[in-house]
């Protein structure tokens, strides 16, 4: 027989501030991918603008031979995480393997700080001269 006791504790009964601790525990891509849209109560603290001023897209080394999984990650995060806060972020951390689709996805109007992480220098002069001439 399977009866719950009252003494049981659900993870929606944890106040925001322990959730909030909890979310820090997970990267930014695990947060956006696996948490928002579950209820409006995690939206509301994911989406948080001071908590999303500062979006971490850096893909773990260990992630990066699943590369379909990290596809279909970034491109939930680009398509429906992306345009419902990129004018509340300030600072955009991405790598080699997160930074086209990241700041291919929408425009960052607020966007002061970005910074590039675990990049070859060869694939770096590949993304600037793109952009170069992209802008010609």
């Amino acid at each position: 027989m399977n009866v719950l006791n009252s003494n049981d504790i659900n993870i929606l009964d944890l106040p925001d501030e322990m959730l909030f601790s909890i979310f820090n525990k997970l990267n930014m891509v695990d947060r956006s991918y696996s948490l928002v849209d579950v209820n409006q109560r995690f939206n509301r603290l994911i989406l948080d603008p001071s908590y999303i001023q500062h979006l971490d897209f850096v893909i773990k080394q260990d992630d990066i031979h699943n590369s379909s999984v990290d596809t279909h990650i970034l491109d939930r995060i680009c398509e429906k995480i992306l345009p419902q806060i990129n004018g509340k972020v300030n600072k955009l951390t991405v790598d080699q393997f997160s930074m086209e689709r990241i700041l291919g996805a929408v425009d960052y109007p607020q966007l002061h700080s970005l910074s590039l992480v675990n990049y070859q220098l060869k694939i770096l002069l590949q993304h600037l001269k793109g952009m170069f001439i992209n802008l010609i």
